[in-house]
């Protein structure tokens, strides 16, 4: 059988050894274009711009003027404040001193009718009680008698007068006459403050005595002072001297307590300084005081000073004997960024305002804290002097945020 040869021409041989070649070059290229790093996708400014604007938008609430006032927003616009240290002190609700009077009797005698008893309200010069002495007779009969010598004086001084101007007495027995009547009237005016001093007006005594009574009007023993009779240690009939204490009225419209303070805080105290305190039976209410005396010497043992403060006790809430919290505010020359406890919001470890931005936008700034001075916080970081803060209606605003907050999560 005759076999039948192919005849390659020129140009087939050619294509027939480069074929291999075209393989390999393409398979490496390939591969080198499948090795090669996927470039991030870099955002244009644009883009990023938006996503930053979105991102603090998040954090905003808009709030159309009439929905503002109806939640009660109120915005104040921040400055530094002289920063008040308050001085804490404990101490015993005690009787103003000045305003408590020992009430006892000027004479010896006997109580007959008692007017008062422990926990009445009484005034100045009500009588709590009345006494009968002896002591009353014998002022009048020592009234009595200097009443006749200065009747006698001035009968004899008249006419030693008329004999003088008539030239039959010489002017000495005048002179002497003139001193009789001085002494005479020295001696009946004694007689008639000692009744006064008694507490009895001795025009009475005289009418009784005129009409024919033998007996005195009783001796009343009163206050000097309005407030409540706080202590009795008299009964009906007991005979009573000059030594014993019969009744004690206080006027309890101002207290006192004492405190003591530090040496190092004592240029911080001055006389006049308001003071707030607190006791334990009455929590929820606040009463007002002022420093009114700074001790002048120093205990070297504690080295500390006695203070009184006056207390304003017009409603009758306070008792002596009732401990007491007094709290007093002292600047100490600083200038803090403040903020009021009402402006900020807690949301875990994390404190923030709401800043307003415009007239129906506020933002949420977070704010790092620091002391507590009263009822505002000192403000560390997040917000500088002239930033407008909501003070009043965040918890609206925090709701609204969290709605925002929700609805955008949902989509």
């Amino acid at each position: 059988m005759k076999t039948t040869k192919t005849v390659r021409t020129r140009d087939q041989w050619i294509a027939l050894l480069l074929c291999p070649v075209l393989g390999v070059f393409l398979l490496l290229t390939g591969c080198e274009r499948n090795e090669s790093p996927v470039k991030e996708k870099v955002p244009s400014p644009a883009v990023k711009g938006k996503e930053e604007k979105e991102e603090h938008e998040a954090g905003t609430v808009t709030l159309s003027a009439e929905k503002q006032k109806v939640a009660g927003i109120e915005v104040r616009t921040l400055s530094l404040e002289e920063v008040s240290a308050p001085l804490s002190a404990t101490a015993v609700i005690e009787l103003n001193a000045d305003r408590v009077s020992k009430v006892s009797s000027r004479v010896t005698g006997k109580i007959t009718r008692l007017m008062a008893t422990q926990g009445q309200r009484v005034k100045a010069g009500q009588p709590l009680a009345y006494a009968d002495t002896v002591e009353l007779d014998q002022a009048f009969s020592e009234y009595m008698k200097a009443k006749g010598k200065r009747e006698l004086a001035e009968k004899t001084l008249r006419r030693e007068e008329l004999l003088f101007e008539k030239k039959v007495c010489p002017e000495k027995d005048v002179l002497q006459a003139r001193q009789e009547f001085s002494a005479a009237e020295a001696d009946l005016a004694l007689s008639i403050e000692r009744f006064r001093f008694l507490g009895i007006n001795i025009t009475q005594v005289e009418r009784q005595k005129s009409n024919g009574g033998n007996g005195h009007p009783l001796i009343p023993i009163a206050s000097s002072i309005g407030g409540v009779v706080i202590e009795k240690t008299v009964t009906q009939g007991e005979v009573i001297g000059l030594d014993k204490n019969l009744f004690t009225v206080a006027d309890l419209s101002t207290l006192w307590l004492q405190i003591d303070l530090y040496e190092k805080d004592l240029a911080r105290i001055k006389t006049g300084q308001g003071v707030n305190l607190s006791v334990t039976a009455l929590p929820d209410r606040n009463f007002k005081g002022r420093i009114s005396y700074v001790g002048d010497l120093l205990d070297e043992k504690t080295r500390t000073v006695k203070a009184r403060v006056t207390v304003d006790n017009s409603g009758g809430f306070l008792k002596p004997g009732m401990f007491a919290t007094v709290e007093i505010q002292t600047a100490v020359g600083e200038k803090k960024l403040l903020v009021s406890e009402s402006a900020l919001t807690m949301e875990g470890a994390a404190h923030y305002v709401f800043m307003q931005t415009a007239p129906d936008k506020f933002s949420r700034r977070d704010v790092k804290i620091g002391r507590t001075l009263g009822k505002k916080v000192e403000v560390l970081e997040g917000l500088k002097a002239g930033d407008p803060v909501v003070t009043a209606g965040a918890f609206t605003l925090k709701s609204e945020l969290k709605k925002e907050t929700l609805h955008a999560d949902e989509h």
